[in-house]
């Protein structure tokens, strides 16, 4: 810990793109006043563009499919969601997990309902699959920065995540989304039940709001800034 402080205040600034880092931070001896939060940013087509398709009777994870997402909880979750919802897994995945997942819906009986598709990287079109969702889930079991729930928030989807740090960092639970115990299905069902029933037009509405801090358009003048003050 000695050593950290020592490392840690040898920098003019440290850029912490999380909230939650900065309690670390300060735990290891970094000064309070060399601390600066800039967040990394999403590009300005997430709040600019207009809705890009219709919103089908769906969940949507788009990201790494990697067992830290825990995309079991999502699954296992299914049988339970009354609505008849179709889950779709958009991202590149670890051949290996894929094939656990696979093999656990068809294990849970909603194979018919749980969807695997190929990773999109260009902006439109990851809008567009996020447009055509009713429901955005981040189940993972840790999340450092979570962009892809930025991501869905921006273009007012209803947002679902586990409590993990990073997840929290983004979501306050019943305003801008949901939140749910890392790891346990039968919440997250209720939740997914519960925003189905109810008219979530503030709640979407309150999320894209949220996260307007995170446009480009806005970090960048304060990286020019935080640049210019050292130079």
């Amino acid at each position: 810990k000695f050593a950290a402080k020592n490392i840690i205040n040898k920098f003019d600034k440290i850029i912490t793109i999380t909230k939650w880092e900065i309690p670390y931070l300060l735990e290891l001896g970094a000064s309070r006043d060399k601390i600066v939060y800039i967040p990394n940013g999403i590009p300005e087509e997430f709040f600019k563009l207009k809705k890009q398709s219709k919103e089908q009777n769906k969940i949507l994870f788009l990201g790494r499919i990697s067992r830290i997402k825990n995309l079991e909880v999502v699954i296992k979750s299914m049988p339970l969601i009354k609505e008849n919802l179709i889950f779709e897994i958009v991202g590149p995945a670890e051949k290996d997990y894929l094939l656990h997942l696979r093999d656990l819906a068809k294990k849970a009986g909603v194979e018919k309902r749980v969807v695997f598709s190929k990773p999109i990287f260009d902006i439109k079109e990851k809008i567009k699959k996020i447009d055509s969702a009713k429901i955005f889930v981040l189940s993972s079991k840790s999340e450092g920065m979570p962009q892809s729930l930025i991501e869905a928030m921006a273009r007012g989807k209803i947002v679902i995540a586990s409590d993990n740090k990073g997840a929290k960092d983004l979501i306050k639970n019943n305003e801008t989304g949901y939140l749910f115990k890392i790891g346990n299905e039968i919440e997250l069902a209720k939740i997914i039940n519960s925003a189905l029933e109810q008219n979530n037009a503030k709640i979407k509405k309150e999320a894209k709001k949220s996260v307007e801090q995170f446009s480009w358009d806005k970090i960048v003048p304060k990286l020019e800034t935080l640049i210019k003050n050292q130079s």
